[in-house]
């Protein structure tokens, strides 16, 4: 059993049963392995959430070209996108403090550097990372959550889409 099939099997469990059922014995009953073969790849229940989450927010970034906002947007466009696809993930990353995974950091620090390139500098930079990190993970939970996500195919969230175009004008004011 390669590390890549207990991940994709994880994300599998997680996004067709959710947070609460997502447990290391459940994984390992669908893997038919015992459960210290998930532990001895991952280092216990926060390595393997963290490296579910590199895999799923590994692609996520901001498109090539075009003003530090439309690379914001984007770039909040394509991580909303995978949280829609995978809410139970996001779930466990917020009831588990100490498991930041290095994408989501990789993402913070880009929004953050993208606000700089904008203009904005110190409280006010943090400021609105916090409102759009904020908005993106409530927006994306609160739609998957309404049960317009089945975790199997990403969503068009038009709402959301039109909320950040509106969030983002504010941001140069």
């Amino acid at each position: 059993m390669s590390r890549e099939e207990m991940l994709g099997a994880g994300l599998d469990l997680l996004d067709r049963k959710g947070a609460d059922a997502f447990t290391m014995r459940a994984l390992a009953e669908r893997l038919s392995v015992n459960p210290m073969t998930i532990h001895h790849h991952f280092g216990g229940r926060d390595g393997l959430i963290a490296a579910m989450s590199e895999v799923a927010y590994a692609q996520v970034a901001a498109p090539e070209g075009g003003t530090p906002i439309d690379c914001i947007r984007g770039l909040l466009e394509a991580y909303h996108a995978q949280v829609l696809r995978h809410p139970g993930l996001t779930l466990l990353i917020f009831r588990r403090p100490g498991v930041f995974p290095q994408q989501a950091e990789r993402i913070t620090n880009e929004i953050s550097a993208l606000l700089a390139e904008a203009g904005l500098s110190g409280r006010r930079a943090q400021l609105w990372r916090d409102i759009l990190v904020d908005f993106t993970h409530g927006a994306a939970l609160a739609t998957a959550m309404n049960g317009r996500g089945s975790g199997s195919e990403p969503l068009e969230d038009q709402g959301f889409s039109m909320a950040l175009q509106e969030l983002s004008t504010s941001l140069t004011r």
